[in-house]
């Protein structure tokens, strides 16, 4: 379960909720919530093909959600679709980080585009940052985790909006 408030975004994505259910080690099911709006979706994320760790063979991951994106000036919320490969790195022994960076497309439903998804996830002890690039906007997220199953974040929306995150476990 995880869950977000952005207080400068609009009512579709100012506060949001996500449910999801992991059927098998590899796909997920679940409900994301928007209650300013009172919108429920569906969203899936299906691992197809598991990395290697002691290779070079990145996973492949597919799924679909909706999600805001920025598009020509406005928010967009959109049904999108996406694919990518993402691969665990050698440990970076002089800051103590674990680089895992992704790469993949994304086509989303309302502006009928396919964009880039680009991004890079780095891990140390119980802190992470992530530097994503969902297909329209940037997004800069500083997770912490308490234990095995809590985590907060601090959010920068777009680069512009900042907001608060939460993940828990069960």
């Amino acid at each position: 379960m995880s869950g977000r408030w952005i207080p400068e975004k609009g009512d579709s994505g100012q506060i949001f909720a996500s449910f999801k259910y992991w059927a098998t080690a590899d796909l997920g099911l679940g409900v994301d919530y928007r209650p300013l709006i009172d919108n429920v979706s569906i969203t899936a994320t299906y691992r197809a093909v598991s990395e290697d760790p002691l290779g070079w063979r990145p996973a492949v991951i597919l799924g679909t959600s909706e999600d805001d994106f920025s598009y020509k000036g406005s928010d967009v919320e959109s049904r999108s679709y996406f694919f990518t490969l993402s691969k665990a790195m050698p440990d970076m022994k002089f800051w103590g980080v674990t680089p895992s960076p992704y790469a993949g497309a994304v086509w989303i439903e309302e502006i009928d585009k396919i964009r880039p998804l680009v991004g890079v996830h780095l891990r140390h002890q119980e802190a992470s940052l992530t530097v994503q690039y969902s297909g329209t906007d940037t997004h800069l997220s500083l997770s912490r985790s308490l234990n095995d199953n809590l985590s907060l974040s601090a959010i920068y929306w777009g680069m512009k909006y900042p907001g608060l995150g939460m993940r828990i476990k069960f």
